[in-house]
């Protein structure tokens, strides 16, 4: 394997919903009798363009020139019709964090950290400042792992994919689903040969939006899509917490960070029929769709532990998927337990968990230095496959890693009461579980 670091910063990915500019306008429908759907696409002179596997949901298309609200109205009018809306396009976009500056932080991070030290960590040689960094201290991860690490579980995200041949994930990488049309749920695949080329090549000093690398060679420099490696290092701080999980990549957002409504939906149907134990969502909206909302709903229904990310404003916020009662709002902390600058709080966080200079696995092999409620979210996760491999698949899983977590309000004072019941321990939870 190169011997190369890659450190990277990312002060928080938050999502904005926007209308997509098309020629045509999207709706989605979902319906009690599917022959309802029918009678739908004809009122509005529509084709059913995409459908949910197993289940009632569909995407419908027309022509752009239409009145988008005066044909909800109609189709909330038919018979057999249990929602509609319009669907919208979701963006990942670079959120403006608060004070500290961590991206001075990280710069000082990199001088410091050893990015040729490797470790065997189940099975695989990784980076010894991935397997062993202070946030997996912090939630006592790896005091839990003589009692489990997952095994058994699967954890499903859904974001811009993964690498599928890092070493660190790669054993534990199941193919998952790609919802983009782009052949697999690879990170890779939606990057043009220019890109492409830049992984394979050394790097030195690219900066951009996004991300700050450090390479070990003054070899040419570029840019890459704004949410490029987003999905890889989610993936990797699953597999930190919860070593022998199986990680199951949903790929709905492109390397640019653009998706849809639908294409969320749908991939939170796909972690149902995947049997996922954990569905993971490192991403936020203030926009409240119905079909979103009764996916998840379906989903703990189904057994699964739900998680995601809160948002990085720094505000008091209610921020959808979060927001949503079925699941669990993860906001960020340091590693002294003080909430992070960028991060929400609010009636949308349940717990806490580290999410200031965590480190994770980075597209070509490499690895990250990262920030933002996008990486406390799968901390916590992982967290719930690792006592779901200990209690069984839906066993109040998250609630047990709520009632065991660390207060932390008398840290942050003013903040009393809204970092939910604290930052996350996996040994008290393993303990209350028993």
């Amino acid at each position: 394997m190169r011997r190369v670091l890659l450190i990277c910063l990312l002060i928080g990915i938050a999502v904005c919903l926007s209308i997509a500019e098309s020629d045509y306008t999207e709706l989605i429908v979902i319906v009690r009798d599917n022959s309802s759907i029918n009678k739908v696409a004809a009122a509005t002179r529509s084709v059913i363009a995409d459908k949910v596997p197993n289940a009632p949901v569909y995407l419908l298309r027309s022509n752009a020139e239409n009145d988008v609200q005066k044909m909800l109205d109609e189709v909330r009018q038919i018979p057999g019709v249990e929602s509609a809306e319009e669907n919208r396009s979701i963006a990942l976009t670079a959120a403006d964090a608060a004070a500290p500056n961590y991206a001075n932080l990280a710069h000082a991070l990199a001088d410091l950290l050893d990015g040729n030290t490797q470790v065997s960590f189940y099975g695989v040689n990784v980076l010894k400042a991935y397997a062993e960094q202070p946030a997996l201290n912090v939630i006592r991860a790896t005091a839990v792992r003589h009692i489990s690490t997952g095994a058994g579980t699967r954890v499903a995200y859904i974001d811009t994919g993964v690498d599928p041949y890092h070493p660190a994930l790669q054993p534990w990488l199941e193919p998952g689903v790609d919802l983009l049309g782009q052949n697999s749920a690879s990170e890779l695949d939606g990057l043009d040969h220019a890109m492409s080329d830049l992984l394979d090549h050394a790097m030195s000093d690219l900066l951009d939006q996004r991300f700050f690398f450090t390479l070990n060679s003054s070899e040419g420099t570029g840019s890459f899509p704004p949410a490029f490696g987003h999905g890889t290092m989610v993936a990797g701080l699953i597999h930190a917490v919860a070593p022998e999980a199986r990680i199951f990549p949903i790929k709905a957002f492109d390397p640019y960070g653009q998706t849809s409504v639908f294409a969320i939906v749908k991939g939170v149907y796909s972690a149902i029929d995947a049997g996922a134990d954990v569905l993971n969502m490192s991403f936020s909206t203030d926009i409240d769709s119905p079909a979103f909302h009764k996916a998840l709903d379906s989903a703990k229904a189904s057994g699964m532990g739900l998680t995601a990310a809160v948002g990085n404003e720094g505000t008091d916020a209610n921020l959808y998927p979060a927001a949503y009662s079925p699941v669990y709002g993860v906001a960020a902390t340091d590693a002294d337990d003080k909430v992070a600058g960028f991060s929400n709080y609010g009636s949308a966080v349940k717990v806490s968990a580290p999410g200031v200079l965590v480190i994770s696995t980075a597209p070509g092999g490499r690895y990250a230095i990262a920030s933002g409620t996008s990486f406390s979210a799968p901390i916590v996760a992982g967290g719930i496959a690792v006592i779901s491999s200990i209690r069984g698949r839906g066993l109040s899983d998250q609630s047990l890693i709520a009632a065991s977590a660390d207060s932390i309000d008398v840290l942050n004072a003013g903040l009393e009461r809204k970092l939910g019941m604290g930052r996350i321990n996996l040994l008290q939870a393993l303990r209350a579980g028993k």
